[in-house]
């Protein structure tokens, strides 16, 4: 084994610059892979820790306002705490004591000792009777330290700890914890309120739903003001999309990188077949060189994992605290997850090893003879094999996309369908690809001739031999084209469509919804108390959807229907195709639905409701059609008035305000939400900001993942038709004596590199949108296609091309004729 590993090395020294590169990609890849998803993985904990630092193991605060004559009564408090889904209880209360030392009162909480109060107040000693904690910024100001003595209204505690100041909590800035007990009693003596607590904190069993128990507690009085711990669900429900996200930008870009690899890897083998043909005719077995070949594709890739571990490791702290600020996320630049790190190396160390096992095995496998000759073969076997394996595939692929589209099971197949065709038709390419490209050039021989030249001519000629070799660069271009293809165009549709989707949802600026199906908020009542807040200038509310029979001649047609304030949507401009005022009867329905049932505007129809305790439809009288719209809220079939008494199987949804001071009048709503604590109230321009900011998030992610895409493809594809073309130095020393100019040796490199390069693109870009038009039938809508990503993407290319390969054909023109023929460039 030391032999073999000790004949890798003086192998790799012979060829240090292809080797080099190899670990260079595998490095870039697996830092690239790391960091996202390290980052991804680390985003999310600190939000955790936020959220835990700010309300520890609560899940409900319970109390009443202090404008209430109410108080949180002993019988109150233990009904509570007998409620099955109820975990833990604690009492807290608020009191206001003065420090005798600076005559002045502090905010005060009595809390008890146990850990849902610790975790909430962070808080570790034990508080008696004659004990408190304060906040480290109060007993800066009374020189107080652990152990001191503080007087409080002429009587003596022990200060015996202090905890930190934290704004976050929504706690005082100066604060004094002290025991429950004797806090109650202060607040007894200087405030006269004589309750068992000013509020419960609550922490719920694991499998209860918090907004359910939130609305039990509040059926013991309607009075109690609850407060819901929660995240923010833009948040959370951004952090999950963006960790997907990442993860597959990370497999894809090990991806690319791994077909870079295999190239450089194939270079390596292709360099070294003739001295593995020597040591198989010296007596050296299939295992021999299968070992030796698989020693060094383990070395390479164990080095490139090892550096890209290493860097992340080393570099991450700044990577993470730029990526936070450029993506506006919060993140601790100083944790490193050593195990996730591990388990992503590992992850990329065997995809990128089970992609080197393609050319090791089979390049081990040939009898020496066989070695010499596939090491100069240029045409690809098995091409009738390929030429009925596409067309199988692409059978195939067109097949289920037909499927996911017409079957009746494509609303639950159709997805997977379309994932399977999509995949399919990119085998299908890659497979045929081999078999196309010289043809494809070929074809261009005649046009290139008349437009370019001869030195286009001689160039294309001796590039068909080089097809076999340079597939993969070609592939590998094709696959960096379609994911920056598929990215953006997917990212911008994403885009359109959500800005799209939130005018539609905000019909006003401000929507207040209910977050429980079995509300018991009223809506009317609600309706009023919003309507009397100062900066709301109109409301209109909005039920669940009910189902309903239309009787049409002697037919029950199904019809999704909602309660609405039918003339407060007329007075906020709501239903455009209702000009008079509505009757109680009116049914206004949709255009899709008038037509689809031949409903006009005037006729009178029947309706009836499913009655489950007669167990049929129960007739609900007759409604006339006033209006029909365009456009319904919720994509309801109809709406009837509230006062129509009849059709009442709903409760309150949500419901719609505006408003000429959208800010002023979220933070009045936020205020009644202590009286509704399921409410969720949300605003058309804050939802716009947070949109934006979801997108540029994966936007800038997006961005840097093809940036680093784009070098490492250049890095690989330029190292590997560099290599290429010095290895074909003979030949261009032969054109040369034939009267080829330095100057057409230049031209001739530029013209076989920049001919790969755009075949590579262009192909790419093809697929690329042929993969995003295939995933968008599962939500068929508007394509957006970023062209400035896909410009950016050629121009850099051709560019960084164009520059690199005029100095080297310059520097292959001018070198001396005699030994560039006799050099044998292996």
């Amino acid at each position: 084994m030391k032999s073999l590993k000790g004949l890798a090395l003086r192998l790799f020294r012979a060829n240090k610059f292809i080797v080099f590169s190899s670990i260079l990609s595998i490095a870039i890849a697996s830092m690239l892979a790391l960091s996202m998803v390290l980052f991804s993985f680390n985003a999310q904990s600190t939000l955790k820790d936020e959220l835990k630092q700010m309300y520890g193991d609560m899940d409900l605060s319970v109390g009443f306002d202090i404008n209430q004559s109410k108080i949180v009564s002993p019988s109150l408090t233990e009904r509570i705490s007998k409620n099955k889904n109820v975990e833990q209880l604690s009492r807290v209360s608020v009191t206001h004591v003065t420090l005798d030392k600076i005559n002045s009162s502090i905010y005060t909480a009595g809390v008890e000792n146990n850990n849902l109060a610790k975790s909430r107040y962070h808080f570790k000693q034990y508080l008696n009777d004659d004990s408190i904690a304060m906040n480290k910024g109060l007993a800066k100001t009374l020189h107080a330290k652990v152990g001191d003595k503080v007087s409080i209204q002429g009587h003596s505690f022990t200060l015996v700890e202090l905890i930190n100041d934290l704004d976050s909590t929504g706690i005082a800035p100066d604060m004094i914890l002290m025991n429950q007990k004797t806090a109650k009693e202060y607040n007894r003596l200087n405030d006269h309120v004589h309750a068992d607590a000013t509020y419960l904190l609550i922490k719920a069993t694991k499998e209860t739903n918090v907004l359910t128990l939130s609305n039990e507690i509040k059926s013991y009085d309607k009075d109690l003001r609850i407060d819901i711990t929660e995240q923010d669900p833009f948040i959370k429900n951004n952090l999950q999309s963006l960790q997907v996200f990442v993860i597959v930008l990370s497999f894809l870009v090990l991806i690319v990188t791994s077909l870079l690899i295999i190239s450089n890897f194939e270079l390596l083998l292709y360099k070294m077949k003739n001295q593995f043909a020597i040591m198989r005719s010296l007596g050296a077995t299939t295992k021999q060189i299968s070992q030796l070949i698989f020693t060094q594709s383990i070395i390479i890739n164990f080095s490139g994992i090892c550096i890209g571990l290493l860097g992340t490791f080393f570099s991450q702290k700044y990577v993470y605290a730029w990526m936070g600020k450029f993506f506006k996320i919060s993140s601790s630049p100083t944790q490193f997850n050593l195990g996730i790190a591990l388990i992503i190396a590992l992850c990329s160390f065997i995809i990128i090893q089970l992609f080197l096992l393609i050319p090791s095995y089979r390049s081990a496998k040939i009898l020496p003879l066989k070695v010499m000759q596939k090491n100069e073969r240029l045409d690809f076997g098995y091409s009738k094999a390929r030429v009925i394996l596409f067309k199988i595939l692409i059978g195939v692929s067109l097949f289920l996309i037909i499927a996911s589209q017409v079957l009746p099971t494509r609303g639950e197949y159709g997805v997977f369908f379309l994932l399977i065709a999509a995949v399919l038709i990119l085998l299908a390419f890659f497979i045929i690809f081999p078999v196309w490209l010289p043809r494809i050039l070929e074809r261009l021989l005649p046009f290139g001739q008349k437009i370019f030249g001869r030195e286009y001519y001689i160039a294309i000629k001796n590039l068909i031999p080089q097809v076999k070799k340079n597939t993969l660069i070609v592939l590998t271009i094709s696959s960096l084209m379609i994911i920056a293809v598929f990215g953006s165009v997917t990212l911008r549709t994403i885009q359109v469509t959500e800005q799209e989707s939130l005018k539609n949802d905000f019909r006003t600026p401000i929507v207040v919804k209910t977050r429980l199906s079995n509300t018991k908020i009223n809506s009317r009542e609600f309706t009023k108390v919003v309507e009397k807040l100062p900066d709301v200038k109109s409301v209109s509310n909005f039920s669940t959807q009910g189902s309903a029979e239309l009787q049409v001649a002697g037919k029950n047609i199904d019809m999704d229907y909602a309660v609405v304030d039918l003339e407060r949507l007329q007075a906020q401009g709501l239903m455009s195709q209702l000009k008079s005022k509505p009757a109680d009867n009116s049914l206004i329905i949709s255009e899709r639905f008038a037509k689809q049932n031949h409903l006009k505007v005037g006729q009178t129809i029947q309706l009836g409701e499913f009655s489950n305790e007669k167990q049929a439809v129960e007739s609900k009288g007759s409604y006339k059609v006033t209006a029909i719209e365009k456009q319904m809220i919720d994509s309801a079939d109809a709406y009837v008035d509230w006062n129509n008494g009849k059709l009442t199987n709903v409760n309150f949804y949500s419901l719609y305000v505006d408003s000429a001071h959208v800010k002023d009048a979220v933070n009045e709503l936020e205020g009644i939400k202590s009286q509704f604590p399921e409410i969720k109230i949300s605003n058309y321009e804050q939802a716009v900001k947070q949109a934006t900011s979801m997108f540029y998030q994966r936007w800038g992610i997006f961005m840097v993942v093809i940036a680093t895409l784009v070098v490492c493809t250049m890095v690989g594809v330029f190292n590997s038709l560099a290599n290429n073309i010095y290895s074909k130095r003979k030949e261009y020393a032969v054109l040369r004596t034939m009267g080829v100019r330095p100057k057409g040796i230049r031209n001739i490199v530029l013209s076989q590199v920049t001919t790969y390069i755009i075949i590579g693109l262009i192909i790419g870009m093809i697929l690329g949108i042929v993969l995003t038009y295939i995933l968008l039938l599962v939500d068929p809508g508007k394509l957006i296609i970023d062209y400035r990503v896909i410009a950016v993407i050629i121009v850099t290319m051709i560019t960084c091309s164009t520059i690199l390969f005029t100095y080297l054909g310059n520097k292959i023109g001018n070198q001396n004729i005699s030994l560039e023929i006799t050099n044998d460039n292996k």
